[in-house]
């Protein structure tokens, strides 16, 4: 079983960092927010923080009804201090809810996800130990910057200890056992293409200098499909570059 992803709040194009983050740590947080736990306690957090990016962002926060993006995942986020963010592709909050029935939703969907972006970026699915792999926020502050100890109080409100939580990283929960990540596919020919999500328009190659984001449905001409290193970019005639990668952008011709 899978989850979809809720692009709702996802930053804008010329909001956020635009450097890529090496595959070293996946980072576990929660929101440590208990004044927000009723209904879209998980939705009201990823507005929040998509209003306020500068202050401090992760990549995702999720609760028991979806799993919303706010970062880009693959680049940096201000969610644990220098030099844990440039190290983690992916960093996730843990949305406070009021029931276990809410926490267990939200849980299994936490401990998916995490997996689901450990497989994608070649991290261990192993917690808080030495070299690369899953850390908590707990671990960032004892290791390397920061005081915050989340999110091990939160877990154990409702009932699962560190041990739990490094037994379900490694082996899934019932039902959420993540498969490893699908090799992408790249476009090698296309004169045409439409987006099946939102599509980040870019002026290099690089994907390193954000222009602007598209929404889902738009649909764009194509110029040539160009080489970058093992794969393809989509080339438009004003000279911007877009991805080629089909889990994005369908070719219609």
């Amino acid at each position: 079983m899978g989850y979809s992803f809720n692009h709702s709040y996802e930053l804008a194009a010329n909001a956020g960092d635009n450097r890529k983050a090496s595959h070293k740590y996946i980072i576990a947080h929660d929101t440590g927010n208990d004044n927000n736990k009723g209904a879209g306690s998980g939705k009201n957090e990823a507005s929040y923080m998509r209003g306020h990016w500068s202050a401090a962002y992760t990549h995702a926060i999720v609760d028991d009804q979806g799993i919303y993006i706010v970062g880009t995942p693959g680049y940096v986020a201000y969610g644990a201090g220098s030099p844990a963010n440039e190290r983690s592709p992916f960093q996730v909050e843990l949305a406070h809810v009021n029931s276990q029935k809410r926490f267990n939703a939200s849980y299994k969907r936490y401990v998916w996800v995490i997996r689901h972006y450990a497989a994608k970026y070649g991290i261990p699915l192993t917690l808080d130990g030495s070299g690369n792999g899953i850390k908590s926020h707990k671990w960032v502050s004892d290791n390397l910057w920061g005081d915050h100890q989340d999110p091990y109080g939160y877990l154990a409100k409702w009932g699962i200890s560190k041990a739990q939580f490094a037994k379900d990283l490694k082996n899934g929960i019932g039902g959420t056992t993540s498969t490893p990540a699908k090799k992408a596919t790249y476009l090698k020919t296309a004169k045409q293409v439409k987006a099946k999500t939102s599509v980040t328009r870019y002026h290099d190659k690089a994907f390193r200098k954000k222009e602007r984001k598209f929404a889902k449905g738009t649909i764009f001409d194509i110029d040539s499909v160009v080489s970058y290193g093992k794969i393809t970019r989509l080339k438009l005639a004003n000279g911007l570059y877009i991805t080629s990668n089909t889990e994005y952008v369908k070719k219609l011709k």
